[in-house]
């Protein structure tokens, strides 16, 4: 009966959520059960009862501890009556090892070798530039020993005076004068007379004067003029005027910043012709001079040997006035424009300088910088 009692209180109180009938007191003291939060929650408890060990049949774990793995190690098998096999060595006679090692040198004799040749055209650069870098020693102690002096030495390293190169720009120009020369007695054959030309470059230069052109304008019109008559011979007096303005008109566009309007050029020749003759004959210089314009000017020299004279304003102002004079002149259209500017440079400061010996002004460094001697301007 005890054990009936056991074990039926034992199913009720396992049971949860058991309530009691209305009206019916129930055999067992309710009981408030404590359940925390973070309470002790295993297999072991049920409403913070301990259950017996012997009611709940569990099954033991089996817990195996982790060690270091162990490799098993392999049995070791043991040859009975080790047999050792017999290497067989191949020896061979002197005479055998002997051909073959003369075989090998013969071959490593037969192969191609490549033999490093030095370049011809690197030999003949290097002797071409020791011989400048020698010429050019020999060049400056020639310069001390005959008192040439240095005069670009204060402006070395200038971007705008480029000293560095400044000999090969004028010897380039030099060269330059001679590919467009003008021929002497260039009008000899042709319609229109020196004189006629001294006129029309008299009134180029009234022009270059009322529109306020560069120097170097008018001096590349006079140029343009005499190089298309040289070429064109049908040139009479009724077109020779023509010719001069479309002279203009391409040197200014060639020299000046702002030109004027085609109207200009027509209203200043007193509409003798219209704009489209003067477009038709600025287009047939060109085609005539194919469009080469690049002849050097004589204010270009003059610049350069007035700066070897360290010549004074008013000796620059003289030599350029000769220098017009020049372009009046037709005996001396075909001097070239350097050796003019030599005599032009040399004449001034003679005058100036009340020196009455000419070949006195000319010192070795003027001859020098410009290529010519004293003979050779004294014609000029």
């Amino acid at each position: 009966m005890s054990v009936h009692q056991r074990t039926m209180e034992a199913t009720i109180a396992n049971r949860e959520n058991l309530n009691t009938r209305p009206g019916k007191a129930s055999f067992l003291k309710p009981a408030v059960t404590k359940r925390p939060v973070l309470g002790d929650v295993d297999n072991n408890k049920i409403h913070n009862k301990e259950i017996n060990q012997s009611n709940v049949n569990k099954k033991p774990i089996a817990t195996t501890k982790v060690g270091p793995t162990q490799v098993p190690k392999q049995p070791t098998v043991k040859l009975q009556n080790p047999t050792v096999k017999p290497t067989t060595r191949v020896v061979l006679r002197k005479t055998e090892t002997t051909e073959k090692k003369t075989e090998i040198i013969n071959k490593t004799r037969t192969t191609t070798t490549l033999k490093r040749q030095e370049s011809t055209v690197l030999k003949h650069v290097v002797h071409v530039a020791n011989d400048h870098k020698i010429g050019e020693e020999t060049a400056f102690s020639s310069k001390q020993l005959l008192g040439v002096i240095d005069v670009d030495a204060n402006n070395k390293g200038d971007p705008f005076l480029v000293t560095e190169y400044i000999q090969d720009i004028f010897c380039h120009l030099r060269s330059l004068e001679q590919d467009h020369k003008i021929r002497e007695n260039h009008l000899s054959t042709h319609r229109s007379t020196p004189r006629m030309r001294s006129v029309l470059v008299n009134w180029m230069v009234d022009v270059h004067i009322n529109f306020k052109f560069l120097l170097e304008t008018l001096h590349l019109s006079v140029a343009i003029l005499d190089r298309y008559l040289q070429v064109s011979t049908n040139v009479g007096r009724e077109s020779l005027q023509l010719v001069g303005t479309a002279a203009m008109l391409i040197a200014g566009k060639y020299e000046e910043m702002y030109i004027p309007e085609i109207g200009d050029f027509v209203y200043i020749c007193d509409n003798t012709f219209t704009s489209s003759e003067l477009l038709k004959m600025e287009v047939d210089i060109l085609c005539k001079l194919k469009w080469n314009l690049g002849r050097p000017l004589s204010i270009h020299f003059l610049r350069r040997y007035n700066k070897v004279a360290r010549t004074q304003a008013e000796h620059h102002n003289l030599a350029k006035y000769f220098l017009e004079i020049c372009l009046l002149e037709y005996e001396l259209c075909h001097i070239n424009p350097s050796i003019q500017a030599a005599a032009a440079c040399c004449l001034s400061i003679s005058i100036l300088n009340e020196v009455f010996d000419p070949s006195k002004v000319w010192t070795k460094t003027l001859v020098h910088y410009s290529t010519y001697s004293y003979s050779d301007i004294k014609p000029v």
